[in-house]
């Protein structure tokens, strides 16, 4: 049986079969089950790289492993050689030193120790149910609704096109279809113009005035704007209100774990020595950088209460 037939045949048994962590049999820490030049795979690494290759699914390698022969798994071992000889070709060859090549093993190397710093500090956090709900009675003020409009919108390059879509819709009755006539949003045209819900004040100034005192159900238009010509209409209205936790539940872990995150980046900072060099900065990839802007406010992760300060994670 070939490599692939095994896996075909696992994928078959996966809705009769379960492999339990038992099926992974102990080995010496020091066994190794493929050496090539310097690098060398353990039976535990080569499982993880089985897994890897199907997408971290355990089960799948699992249940792979016990129908697989000696010969078939030797096979699998083979393919993982033949990778380790082209990496070991590369070293000899000195390409780790190449600048391309050292700069994406630096920046992997980078990435990789974040998740695995992300994933450990996180297990000290308190994000349970407690802990939101606490969050969510100190910041109440913060998970509303606005009040807002669901549109939908044509988008064209002039008065006189916007003028002719207007009289296509009265002619036609059909709002959606002249949408995708006329319209240059191109992926709102693909929806019939459709805009979804907008929060009040969102749109530019000119819009967003006539959105807030139109009628529902009634075209709006030709009004002019930076980007063109639109034709508007608002089929529903909502007013604010305030989110219930269980509506504001995602936002509240995304809120709790950005504070966590600034946290850990403080302290950090207090132990590890960052120095940004401005001036190596100022012709950057060969482009000078742009004048300075004016000062911003906070962004939203610098504003985020700990949520030890706010009483949302218990001691």
């Amino acid at each position: 049986m070939s490599v692939k037939k095994v896996f075909a045949a696992v994928v078959l048994a996966l809705s009769v079969t379960a492999v339990t962590a038992a099926a992974f049999a102990a080995v010496s820490e020091e066994e190794t089950a493929v050496v090539v030049g310097n690098e060398s795979l353990s039976p535990k690494e080569v499982v993880e790289v089985l897994q890897s290759s199907s997408g971290g699914n355990a089960m799948m390698v699992g249940l792979m492993l016990t129908q697989a022969t000696l010969a078939e798994r030797a096979e699998m071992v083979k393919q993982m050689a033949d990778a380790m000889l082209f990496a070991e070709g590369a070293r000899l060859d000195g390409l780790e030193r190449r600048e391309d090549v050292a700069f994406r093993l630096k920046w992997q190397r980078v990435q990789l120790l974040l998740e695995a710093y992300l994933q450990e500090i996180s297990q000290k956090w308190d994000l349970s149910e407690k802990a939101m709900k606490k969050y969510y009675s100190t910041h109440k003020d913060e998970f509303m609704q606005a009040a807002g409009a669901h549109i939908r919108h044509i988008l064209t390059s002039s008065e006189k096109d916007a003028t002719d879509a207007i009289l296509d819709i009265f002619r036609d009755k059909d709002f959606a279809k002249t949408a995708e006539k006329f319209s240059r949003d191109t992926n709102s045209a693909a929806r019939g113009g459709d805009l979804g819900w907008v929060d009040n004040g969102l749109l530019p100034e000119a819009l967003d005035k006539e959105v807030q005192k139109a009628r529902e159900n009634s075209l709006v238009g030709p009004v002019k704007s930076d980007m063109g010509w639109h034709v508007l209409e608002v089929l529903e209205r909502r007013p604010a209100r305030q989110l219930t936790f269980e509506e504001a539940k995602n936002e509240i872990v995304q809120r709790m774990q950005m504070s966590y995150i600034a946290r850990e980046l403080d302290d950090l900072r207090k132990r590890i020595k960052v120095d940004i060099n401005d001036k190596a900065l100022e012709n950057l990839g060969g482009i000078p950088a742009a004048a300075p802007a004016e000062k911003q406010e906070q962004t939203p992760a610098e504003n985020y209460e700990r949520p030890e300060e706010t009483g949302a994670a218990e001691k």
